[in-house]
């Protein structure tokens, strides 16, 4: 059967290659090879298609997305900056489901707010006079399942499914029996993302990992490390571990660290979910240090300790202070490391986000913004007209917060300026 896999192109206000592959896709197609499927993908807006030319990427294999500017749907008419589409062309996309002729496409989409893309993969299907069946998966599609329902696919699939009916695919029911994500399908690649577990104990009232996985699941320590070989023998160099809790078990990410090293593996590695700093001990610091992890994120929120008790329980200013200094003894330079600091979400006023910004500028380490959207199913989802007001740089202007939000933002790069 051919099966075409999509990732469509992303309508937005900002959208940056901060390591961002569509994971899901690339393990579905995996699964769906070894059933001899002929299988395609379609990722739009990859920024290394051979559509573009000469693609810039800085050291870390971040960079750009092309994009041109599009009208505002009228829900966004009064925000400020351009609204744009990123991603390959229309008439690139239309070309290459022509050629590939599906009898089965199935999309997905990571953002609630990005689901203009769907719409309009769809159009262009349509248009073409063919007729695959189209399914529809991701984050959006388990997150708000009703929203998309009315989109017009043949089957929105939502939350975590063991089997598709519509191409009679058996989907493993642990993670721990996935297979590595397929990226034959990529010509070039600066990256490769991956997950070592899905899943997170924490239940923080911002973030919806537990509504996908009531438990932790992970793979073993060796099934990661060949993962990483395999890909490592093709020439790439940096990978991005996608876990909401990569540290959870500290054992496990030294046994992992030790296997990636004993294979002779010199590579780069990133965790841009930020990571929980009651689980950077010394031991752990090192072990990170030598095997490679660059620019690590810690994810504190905030240094309110009356706040961080309602949040969660995950990590206190003690063992933030204690994490920062573990890096620094391990070998990370101050410049090099990042905090995660929460802005705009109810309960925390603007001046605590300030006095945050100042607690962590004292350990000397750097700042990543993490702007507030509510997200759907959890504890501070909110009923909106549209999801495109998720969006977090669209939330803040639609809950007139712009004035504070500059404030911490100029705030924060002042502070990172002082640092390096």
């Amino acid at each position: 059967m051919n099966i075409l896999l999509i990732n469509p192109p992303i309508y937005d206000f900002a959208v940056y290659d901060f390591w961002m592959k569509p994971l899901g896709l690339l393990y579905l197609s995996s699964l769906l090879k070894k059933e001899k499927h002929k299988v395609g993908l379609l990722d739009v807006p990859n920024r290394f298609d051979p559509y573009f030319k000469n693609t810039k990427s800085d050291s870390f294999g971040r960079g750009k997305i092309q994009s041109q500017k599009v009208p505002k749907p009228e829900i966004l008419k009064d925000m400020p900056g351009k609204f744009k589409r990123y991603g390959i062309p229309e008439k690139v996309i239309r070309e290459r489901i022509r050629d590939f002729n599906p009898e089965v496409v199935m999309l997905t989409c990571s953002m609630t707010y990005w689901y203009p893309g769907l719409i309009e993969i769809k159009e262009i299907i349509k248009s073409l006079g063919i007729k695959p069946v189209l399914l529809l998966g991701g984050i959006y599609a388990s997150l708000l399942g009703e929203h998309a329902r009315k989109l017009g696919f043949d089957r929105v699939y939502s939350k975590k499914e063991n089997y598709i009916e519509e191409i009679d695919l058996e989907i493993p029911e642990n993670f721990s029996s996935f297979p590595p994500p397929d990226y034959s399908h990529y010509s070039n690649l600066s990256y490769a993302c991956l997950s070592t577990s899905i899943g997170c104990p924490f239940n923080c009232p911002y973030c919806s990992s537990s509504y996908f996985c009531k438990i932790k699941e992970d793979k073993e320590e060796e099934q990661i490390a060949e993962e990483i070989y395999h890909l490592y023998k093709k020439g790439i160099k940096r990978f991005a571990f996608y876990d909401d809790a990569l540290l959870i078990t500290q054992e496990r990410l030294i046994s992992l660290c030790e296997k990636i090293r004993e294979k002779g593996i010199s590579a780069s590695f990133f965790t841009p979910n930020g990571l929980h700093s009651r689980f950077i001990s010394a031991e752990v610091a090192h072990f990170m240090f030598k095997t490679g992890f660059k620019e690590p994120r810690i994810s504190l929120e905030t240094a309110d300790e009356k706040i961080q008790e309602k949040l969660s329980t995950k990590t206190s200013n003690y063992e933030f202070e204690r994490a920062v200094e573990n890096l620094k003894s391990a070998g990370y330079r101050k410049e090099n490391i990042y905090t995660y600091l929460l802005a705009g979400a109810p309960g925390i006023s603007f001046k605590s986000v300030e006095q945050s910004i100042l607690y962590v500028a004292k350990t000397g380490v750097k700042i990543s913004l993490a702007e507030f959207s509510p997200i759907p199913k959890t504890k501070m989802e909110e009923n909106l007209p549209d999801p495109l007001l998720t969006n977090n740089t669209v939330y803040y202007h639609y809950k007139k917060k712009e004035k504070e939000m500059v404030k911490v933002k100029k705030l924060t790069k002042e502070v990172n300026r002082r640092i390096g």
